[in-house]
């Protein structure tokens, strides 16, 4: 089944839009982490400071002008040059197109994002953990008012505003430490509690590891779609 030509033509109704915007890094830095496990949290440690110019390279990027569930404007070539393959998990193929297009936009393995969300919520929407983490990539609460401020997200367990928030923040993590291992584990147990195993020489924890299968998972999964 050609996908990539029956998709192409859905993401063309539904109006994707590419609008790359320059976030600067000083603006935002991803810092949190307490005694427990819990998640990466994005701080203005300067409030009273003003913002330095993004290094070359290092921008943050904001994906799109969002309205409702829709982009508005033409389909983006894809720079990866994949096409997509929708996954046999429980959520719509129009969600994992967004994704799709969304990974594109921030350069990000689509399979590292579904694996992400595989382990964060098992692909449940409706989900709120008792350290008070949203939906389906579990974005903390305390991150809530800043991605207000940045992306307009009001609403933290609405699927589309759910990953845009936390693939927001999966980026300006990916920007800070750059290999998905260190990521994973910002990502997870926050930028302090990630530091202080990585200053132990840990480097990877069951929880990146779990998020690494589900992507190979995935890879098969999609690879075999492909000679369908």
């Amino acid at each position: 089944m050609n996908y990539s030509k029956r998709i192409t033509k859905k993401a063309i109704r539904k109006r994707l839009l590419i609008s790359w915007v320059v976030v600067g890094l000083t603006f935002f830095v991803i810092g949190f982490g307490s005694g427990r496990v819990c998640k990466a949290v994005l701080t203005d440690r300067h409030p009273d400071k003003e913002p330095e110019a993004a290094a070359p390279g290092k921008e943050t990027l904001i994906y799109g002008r969002y309205d409702g569930i829709i982009f508005e404007g033409e389909v983006p070539e894809l720079k990866s040059g994949e096409e997509f393959v929708p996954l046999d998990v429980p959520i719509s193929e129009d969600l994992q197109e967004f994704i799709f297009y969304l990974s594109e936009g921030y350069e990000i393995d689509f399979t590292f994002v579904m694996a992400l969300i595989q382990q964060e919520s098992s692909f449940r929407a409706d989900v709120i953990s008792e350290s008070s983490d949203y939906g389906l990539m579990q974005v903390n609460e305390k991150n809530h008012a800043l991605i207000t401020e940045t992306l307009g997200v009001t609403d933290f367990l609405e699927p589309y505003n759910n990953v845009r928030s936390g693939m927001f923040i999966l980026r300006k993590l990916f920007e800070k430490y750059e290999t998905p291992e260190k990521v994973l584990m910002a990502y997870n147990l926050g930028e302090s509690g990630a530091s202080r195993l990585w200053e132990n020489g840990i480097f990877e924890i069951n929880y990146s590891k779990s998020v690494f299968q589900y992507q190979q998972k995935f890879n098969e999964e999609i690879e075999r779609r492909k000679e369908e």
